[in-house]
C-alpha cells in the first residue's frame, strides 16, 4: 500500500492511498471522516484493481488553509486536481458514501468532471439532504452552543446517526477510531463543510443529466439519509440501479454489510 501526497497548483498537499493495478477505483468517505475509512476497501479491491482513497483539503492528513471555504463544489475540484496528479486523464469509477456520495454526484452532474467518470456508485448519498433534525443541529453549531471538538457531540450524536447498536456493541475499537477522527479535525472545517451540505448543496434537478452507469446502495435502517433518498435517486438517474441492504443495516454499509457490499460493488464493476 502506497501512501503518498499530491501538491496542487496553490501548494496546497493532499494525502492519498493507493494499491494494485488495473481500473482505477476511487473511493470517497462521509462528513467527519478520513482515508481510514476505506483502507479495507483499498486492500480488498487492489487485488483486480487500482484501488486509491483520498483525504479531502481539510481532513485527515491533507492540509487544513483556515481560508478556504470548505463548500462541496470547492473540495470536488480540488478533488480533480488530485486526480489529474494521480492517474492523470484516465478515467475513473467513483465510489461514494454519505458526503464522499454527494461529491460523487457533483462530478457527475458537472460536465468537466463528468466525463472522467466510467461508473459511479452512490453509497447512503442523497442529492439533496433532506434531515429536519440537522436545521437546529446545524444553527446550534454555527452560535458555538455545540462543537465537533466536543466529544459528546461525536459520541452521542454522530456515532448514533452512522451505526445500529448491535455493531456499537461488538466492534468498541472501530467506533473508538471513528470518534478520534470526528474529534481530530479542526471545527471551522466542520461547520463550513455542513453548512454547505444542508444549505447549500442540491444537484436534484441534474441527476437526469448523468449519463454513466450508476449503482445506488442503502442501509434499510439509515438514519442519517434514509433509503427514500436512494428509491428517488433509482427514479431519477438514468441507467442506474439500486440495492438495499437489510436487516437492520444502518449509515456505514461497507462496515455492517462489508462482503455484500462487496458483491455488489463488484458485480457491477464487472458489468460496465
Amino acid at each position: 500500500m502506497c501512501l503518498s501526497y499530491a501538491t496542487l497548483k496553490n501548494g496546497y498537499k493532499i494525502y492519498y492511498i493507493e494499491k494494485g493495478q488495473g481500473e482505477n477505483l476511487v473511493f470517497l468517505y462521509g462528513f467527519l471522516m478520513s482515508s481510514w475509512i476505506f483502507e479495507a476497501q483499498v486492500e480488498y479491491f487492489s487485488k483486480n484493481y487500482h484501488a486509491i482513497t483520498i483525504d479531502y483539503l481539510g481532513h485527515g492528513k491533507s492540509d487544513k488553509p483556515e481560508s478556504e471555504a470548505y463548500e462541496l463544489q470547492d473540495l470536488a475540484q480540488y478533488l480533480e486536481e488530485t486526480l489529474s496528479e494521480i492517474v492523470g486523464d484516465e478515467k475513473i469509477i467513483l465510489v461514494g458514501h454519505s458526503m464522499g456520495a454527494m461529491i460523487g454526484l457533483l462530478y457527475a452532474t458537472t460536465p468537466n468532471l463528468a466525463q472522467r467518470l466510467k461508473g459511479l456508485v452512490l453509497m447512503a448519498g442523497a442529492p439533496k439532504l433532506r434531515n429536519p433534525g440537522l436545521d437546529q443541529y446545524v444553527e446550534d453549531l454555527n452560535s458555538g452552543k455545540i462543537s465537533f471538538k466536543d466529544e459528546s457531540t461525536a459520541r452521542d450524536i454522530l456515532v448514533n446517526l452512522c451505526f445500529q447498536r448491535k455493531y456499537k456493541k461488538e466492534h468498541p475499537e472501530i467506533i473508538e477510531k471513528f470518534v478520534q477522527l470526528a474529534l481530530d479535525n479542526e471545527d471551522y472545517v466542520a461547520k463550513r463543510t455542513m453548512n454547505s451540505i444542508v444549505k447549500r448543496y442540491d444537484v436534484e434537478s441534474k441527476l437526469e443529466d448523468i449519463s454513466c452507469p450508476t449503482l445506488i446502495l442503502a442501509g434499510d435502517k439509515d438514519s442519517f439519509i434514509p433509503s427514500t433518498e436512494s428509491k428517488k435517486m433509482k427514479t431519477l438517474i438514468p441507467n442506474s440501479k439500486l440495492i438495499i441492504f437489510a436487516p437492520k443495516i444502518a449509515h456505514m454499509i461497507q462496515f455492517e454489510a462489508r462482503e455484500e457490499y462487496h458483491k455488489a460493488v463488484e458485480d457491477f464493476i464487472n458489468n460496465l
